[in-house]
């Protein structure tokens, strides 16, 4: 196999740090000359120290013309100077700003992962519309290879022809699940839920408030323990002033901020929640299925692809609080099924989610170029 130079393109340094990262190491240990392109928060110097050629490029995550064009030159400057031969592009305004780039520069290989299509059933009409066409004509005329890692993104994509079958995987998602074990919990602890994400309305942050306090006014020893940050990064500035205004008015919730030893965090608990508007296929979900917990989440693509409804936890709908804790008392009155809910996940996660496999596949497709 012949080593090609691949050009990484995604939105921020942590997503390259944290969910790419693996992808990087194994291109970089194939052989591959692997440069990555995105916004520097903080992490390039620590990237590029591990071989990866690193580019701080101006990125916004929204739609702003002048902001976007900015960035589409910039990536074309770095694909004809660096001479790349192949284009991978991740999070959805870096990859469409990365493949319009590299049809722009006439790299030879343009790959695009959809982590969870920008569209999703939730949106409005005229939204969707624009959003799927968008994606859509993307997929047909800027991009060579499309890979899917929600299943039902693959089954539209390919039933809505937008590339042909030879040029669409489903990809999937996994964890390195040598990192995540069960572990079990001390007798006599208090029943304890966890949710990790980041701290915007998105994610559902505001609805579990509302649930926990709830259903701790019927069980006031259940506990609730928050992880995820508040970046300035996000274009939702206004839900983390809410939060924190709102767990000081709620008993047993205890906001942790960044934490980087998940499997550690996940045996502190019983059960894990989360209650997204949208999704990709979360990662969150297989960790804490791998660490032997039962999941409530909504009923949303990916989430339901993850989540067994009765079998390894709850589906509930989106914006739904009350729905969301009648499944949380459900556990809470019932541990030991809570117990076997985990086990089931544990072994779905074993069988279906490992993340050796999804390397796998896109070093196996790399290796065809």
């Amino acid at each position: 196999m012949a080593p090609l130079k691949i050009l990484q393109v995604c939105a921020l340094d942590t997503t390259a740090e944290t969910m790419l990262h693996p992808l990087l190491c194994a291109l970089r240990d194939a052989g591959h000359e692997v440069g990555v392109a995105c916004a520097d928060t903080g992490a390039l110097a620590t990237l590029g120290a591990q071989g990866f050629t690193m580019y701080d490029i101006p990125i916004e995550r929204r739609i702003d013309w002048t902001s976007n064009w900015r960035t589409v030159r910039a990536i074309v400057d770095i694909l004809r100077d660096g001479n790349y031969d192949a284009v991978h592009v991740h999070t959805p305004v870096a990859a469409a700003l990365g493949r319009i780039a590299a049809k722009r520069a006439g790299t030879k290989h343009v790959l695009y992962t959809a982590h969870g299509f920008y569209f999703h059933e939730r949106m409005g009409r005229m939204t969707y519309q624009l959003t799927y066409s968008i994606e859509k004509w993307l997929a047909r005329f800027a991009t060579d290879w499309l890979l899917l890692q929600s299943a039902e993104d693959y089954e539209l994509a390919a039933r809505k022809h937008f590339k042909s079958k030879k040029n669409l995987m489903h990809l999937g998602n996994g964890i390195d699940l040598t990192r995540f074990y069960p572990k079990a919990r001390q007798e006599g602890e208090p029943f304890t839920f966890l949710f990790v994400g980041r701290i915007v309305a998105e994610k559902g942050i505001l609805e579990l408030l509302e649930a926990f306090s709830r259903l701790v006014k019927a069980h006031p020893e259940t506990r609730l323990l928050i992880a995820g940050e508040m970046m300035e990064s996000e274009r939702d500035q206004t839900t983390k002033d809410i939060f924190l205004e709102r767990i000081e008015t709620i008993p047993n919730v205890e906001y942790l901020g960044f934490v980087a030893d998940m499997p550690q965090l996940f045996h502190r608990v019983d059960a894990f929640v989360l209650p997204s508007y949208r999704e990709g296929v979360p990662r969150s979900i297989i960790e804490a299925m791998a660490t032997a917990k039962p999941v409530l989440a909504t009923n949303i693509r990916g989430c339901r692809e993850e989540v067994v409804d009765g079998e390894t936890g709850y589906l509930f709908e989106v914006q739904d609080a009350e729905a969301l804790r009648e499944r949380m008392e459900l556990l809470v009155r019932d541990p030991e099924q809570a117990r076997k809910m985990g086990r089931a996940g544990f072994d779905r996660a074993m069988k279906h989610f490992n993340e050796a496999d999804v390397i796998r596949r896109q070093l196996d497709l790399f290796s065809t170029l």
